[in-house]
């Protein structure tokens, strides 16, 4: 109960404080235009990497390329979802450099809550716009018979994949309460699992197939759903009831991840100036 109020008062917080930010933002509508433009071409040249495959060969992995489409729209509108809410976590370093990270440990709110909330932009939210469209079209175009339980899938998909990368994003960026420059390696697992992840993962070569279903699961949340919603061939010859449930697979990122930021606030000691 004490934690679900807790929970419920750092929602208030964010709510307010990311308010704010977006009324700072749109103060200056040309620049937040501009930003929100950019994230939606980083997105098209994504997607305009799968496309150029589709060029050379006629499927990938036994996957027409309406279907890889629509992979890859369910994994990057999750993936714009954590990046639009969670990515600026990732500020975590420069907040421990600088010592400011003090002022929200002597608050009683979450500090990540708070931190989320000061950092918070709105046009992070083009990263999942053209996504989501392709997502839409590779429906469309995609020959398979869907129903209210192939959609709420892909749904869960969505949710399930926005809810690991969002976890990737605070693991990560938990790292800085014990070494504040690390930041690249922390985006070979986020920005880099992103792009594994909106691909068939049994095309990939066996280490890194386990990689992707074993230790950042990225493989099982969206692809997992889509196989079974589609009817995609699964050359890994994967359970559908596990496939189904992949989503579920962010669940204990969710835990480690919580306990991990935990553990780094405890380290944390200022800058001892």
């Amino acid at each position: 109960m004490a934690e679900a109020h807790a929970l419920a008062r750092d929602w208030r917080v964010f709510r307010r404080l990311a308010g704010a930010r977006v009324r700072s933002e749109l103060q200056y509508r040309t620049s937040f235009a501009l930003f929100l433009v950019s994230q939606v071409i980083i997105s098209v040249l994504d997607l305009a990497a799968i496309l150029a495959l589709f060029t050379k060969v006629s499927s990938l992995g036994g996957w027409s390329r309406s279907q890889v489409i629509v992979l890859y729209g369910v994994s990057s509108t999750g993936f714009g979802l954590a990046d639009v809410t969670l990515s600026p976590v990732e500020l975590t370093a420069q907040w421990v450099r600088l010592g400011t990270f003090d002022r929200l440990l002597v608050r009683p709110v979450g500090s990540l809550a708070q931190l989320l909330g000061h950092e918070f932009e709105l046009r992070r939210l083009g990263r999942s716009v053209q996504p989501l469209a392709a997502l839409v079209i590779g429906l469309v175009v995609v020959r398979s018979a869907l129903g209210p339980l192939e959609l709420l899938l892909l749904a869960g998909a969505i949710v399930g994949s926005a809810v690991l990368f969002g976890s990737l994003f605070v693991l990560t960026s938990s790292l800085a309460f014990w070494t504040p420059s690390t930041q690249e390696v922390a985006n070979a697992f986020t920005y880099g699992s992103n792009v594994a992840s909106t691909y068939p993962v049994h095309i990939f070569g066996e280490w890194l197939r386990r990689f992707l279903l074993g230790v950042v699961p990225v493989g099982l949340t969206a692809y997992g759903p889509v196989v079974v919603a589609l009817d995609a061939p699964n050359p890994l010859a994967l359970p559908r009831a596990v496939l189904a449930a992949g989503p579920l697979a962010a669940v204990p990122f969710v835990v480690v991840a919580g306990l991990v930021w935990r553990a780094g606030n405890r380290r944390y000691c200022s800058t001892g100036s």
